[in-house]
């Protein structure tokens, strides 16, 4: 996140005095609550940098931050109906997913979205099997950012790509093992040195995992169990 000291220090006081001023916004005659984004990192200036971000964009938001697991239930406790949830997938002391455990444990369902640096594609596609809302890449710029917080507080999904549009291959403990030896650059004799199996075993496996992957080579073999997080 690309954010100044300077413009972090004076946007922080401007946000403090900003958040004690109201906590209800008027709309004509009605009254409505205000929007509240629970971030959770443990990086205290990326923590303040997201604050910074989002504030001056959702101008009526109130952004919540919890550095741990237990800051964080004590937010949801005394904070009820946040509206999104930004959760570090890995956080120092604690796994993200441990913590949403914890949360959803302690008081249901939560609107959450998963913030990381991964681009692996099984954390994205984990995220999304456990209900998550989206999913964040880390390195994205302020406008993507905005644009998919803003996705997600209207009710619909944020993730970097259509997930189900994506292969899904089914590959074996053994064939797994064998094309991660296929990545390493072994030759089929090794191969069969290295997991105990006959030479004519290994060739099975590796038209199995050609098959699957549509692959006609090896060097095409490794490029896609890679781009495919396989391996």
């Amino acid at each position: 996140m690309q954010v100044s000291l300077v413009s972090l220090v004076v946007t922080l006081r401007l946000s403090k005095a900003n958040q004690a001023k109201v906590k209800f916004r008027h709309n004509n005659n009605n009254i409505t609550a205000m929007t509240k984004i629970l971030i959770i990192d443990d990086h205290q200036i990326y923590l303040d940098g997201l604050e910074m971000i989002i504030s001056q964009s959702l101008k009526d938001a109130v952004i919540l931050k919890a550095h741990d697991g237990q800051s964080a239930l004590d937010m949801v406790i005394k904070q009820p109906s946040i509206d999104l949830i930004l959760l570090d997938l890995d956080l120092q002391t604690q796994s993200g997913l441990e913590i949403w455990d914890k949360l959803k444990h302690a008081v249901g369902t939560l609107p959450v979205a998963i913030l990381s640096a991964s681009t692996r594609l099984p954390d994205i596609q984990h995220s999304k099997q456990r209900g998550a809302l989206g999913f964040i890449n880390k390195a994205i710029d302020n406008n993507s950012l905005l644009a998919a917080i803003q996705t997600m507080l209207d009710g619909e999904l944020y993730f970097p790509y259509n997930l189900t549009a994506l292969p899904t291959f089914q590959l074996t403990p053994r064939q797994k093992q064998v094309l991660t030896l296929l990545a390493e650059g072994l030759p089929n004799k090794s191969i069969c040195r290295s997991l105990d199996m006959s030479e004519a075993t290994v060739k099975t496996h590796l038209r199995t995992i050609f098959s699957l992957l549509d692959v006609t080579s090896r060097t095409q073999c490794v490029s896609v169990a890679n781009k495919f997080q396989l391996i």
